[in-house]
Formats: structure tokens, sequence, C-alpha cells
């Protein structure tokens, strides 16, 4: 059975899209800065640190939907909008991580909408 994961019912269903979707064994989650009304960064994402922060924060979201925490995510593909906020963004990344072991990770450097900096997809392995 396939769960739609939007708690708080944010408007991502209005663009055609659901931040997390959960599976009898994984939960595919996103999350990013992105103010859902006016389509651009949040301006608490002040700092690349924040903004990663924030991503990984909806994403801890969508997985307590699931039953599931940051503990549970085994991959992740990250995005940045520019090679120099690398050192930021690892450093923030590893600080909710902390203490580990840490979810295997690869970084693109790509546009990302909104005049967002920082993208985060996750899966996570629901525990039986």
């Amino acid at each position: 059975m396939t769960e739609y994961l939007n708690p708080g019912d944010l408007l991502y269903p209005r663009y055609g899209m659901t931040p997390g979707v959960a599976t009898k064994d994984y939960v595919f989650a996103g999350g990013m800065a992105l103010d859902l009304e006016t389509l651009s960064r949040k301006p608490e994402a002040d700092t690349i640190a924040n903004e990663t922060k924030i991503a990984l924060a909806e994403i801890e979201g969508l997985l307590a939907a699931a039953g599931c925490s940051l503990r549970d995510v085994v991959k992740t593909t990250c995005y940045l909008s520019d090679d120099s906020y690398r050192k930021e963004f690892w450093e923030a990344y590893t600080e909710v991580f902390a203490p580990g072991p840490f979810p295997a990770r690869t970084t693109f450097v790509v546009g990302i909408a909104g005049d967002c900096r920082v993208e985060i997809d996750a899966i996570a392995v629901r525990p039986r």
C-alpha cells in the first residue's frame, strides 16, 4: 500500500507533486526552504546552514508521518545551486545527522527553483 505524505496539508498538490511517499518498505521524501505561497526562498533560510536545516526538518516531518526518523535514512541526494556552498552545507548536514552513522550521499550543483540554494531528497527504510 502506498501512502502519499503531506503533513500539514502543504500546497504541494497545487503544483502537481507530493513531498513524500511511503511504501511498505521505504519512504521517499524531499525538502527545501521554499515558501509555497510566494514560490521563493523562505526568509529564515538566510544562510546555507539554516537553509540546509530547514530542508532536513521538512524531511524529518515527512519521515515522522510514516513512522520513521532521520536515523532510518539510508541515502540522500543533495542539490546545491553553487559549489561555493558545499563546505557550509556539509557542516550543517553533518550536525543534523551527528553522531552518525551517516546515510550514503551524492551532491550535485544544479539550478534550483525559487531562488533556493539547497534541496535534498532522502530515502529511508521503514522499521519492521
